[in-house]
């Protein structure tokens, strides 16, 4: 079985690393970065780690995979969808990964239904870098069912949801709407903290209260997290947003945490953080401290 990524960020590394560690082999990427004169160096970093082979076009990978992974931010993945559309053939698994809204999956299906693929809407709900092939995954679509039958035996978490395009990314927008809040509220929280000399005492108050996983570390991981990733999770909540509009539902506290992490994009911490990773959440804030 071939296995292709459109899109060689941290999604596709991720899985792809776990899949070498199940004895995948001969796996193929192509990203758009790859040439990047910052960015291009940890997309050719990691496809080495995981052995990966980088080819120059998408088409190239989608004319070649038996399953095609769409790993793309949410603003790209309707153009590659445009872009690979003629190279899909039946039979073929076709999974999008990205954080879209269900409409934009529903409009991808309608897009590449004629050639015979079929398609997984796949929701990432879990943390890649800890769990990496094996984050929990939601499928739907025509093709979640085969998704699921050929990637499970080498460890991959999927649950099924039905074969409606859409459904899994409903989920993950609802789940995002609070996982990335919290998130927004944290880096507030500790900015105030921090300007009044108090981050050590609310921090341990806070953590008191918290059962099973220590606080600190749920400070480490969403705080880094956002503000290495702060566009891609911005532009996500933009999907949570228009999903909430679609129902004339509220999204103030959704459109005030894509606004916080907007303001995190001036400091380009993904670029500072290139060849290593912040020792935790008291880095980030005290760089957007001095920045200021």
């Amino acid at each position: 079985m071939k296995i292709g990524f459109v899109g060689y960020g941290e999604a596709a590394f991720n899985i792809s690393l776990g899949l070498k560690g199940e004895g995948v082999e001969g796996i193929r990427a192509n990203d758009a970065m790859m040439n990047h004169e910052v960015m291009g160096k940890q997309v050719h970093a990691r496809a080495e780690q995981a052995g990966v082979t980088l080819v120059e076009s998408a088409k190239e990978v989608a004319q070649w995979a038996d399953v095609l992974f769409a790993a793309v931010p949410s603003s790209f993945t309707m153009d590659v969808c445009n872009e690979i559309k003629d190279c899909l053939r039946p039979d073929q698994v076709y999974v999008d990964v990205s954080a879209s809204t269900p409409a934009t999956k529903v409009a991808i299906w309608e897009a590449i239904k004629d050639t015979g693929v079929l398609f997984a809407d796949a929701a990432m709900l879990g943390s890649l870098p800890k769990d990496k092939h094996k984050v929990p995954i939601t499928a739907s679509g025509n093709g979640a069912k085969k998704f699921y039958e050929l990637m499970t035996p080498y460890g991959m978490k999927i649950t099924l949801a039905g074969e409606k395009a859409g459904s899994a990314s409903a989920i993950k927008l609802v789940r995002s709407i609070y996982m990335k809040g919290i998130a927004g509220l944290m880096i507030e929280m500790l900015q105030a903290a921090d300007a009044y000399g108090v981050t050590e005492e609310v921090v341990t108050s806070i953590s008191k209260s918290m059962d099973n996983i220590p606080f600190t570390s749920h400070l480490d991981r969403l705080v880094t997290g956002s503000a290495l990733h702060c566009t891609r999770r911005a532009a996500e909540l933009k999907g949570s947003i228009a999903m909430l509009g679609e129902e004339n539902l509220s999204a103030e506290m959704t459109t005030a945490t894509k606004h916080r992490l907007e303001a995190l994009e001036p400091y380009k911490f993904a670029e500072v953080y290139v060849d290593r990773k912040p020792s935790g959440y008291q880095e980030i804030i005290e760089q957007i401290r001095v920045k200021k």
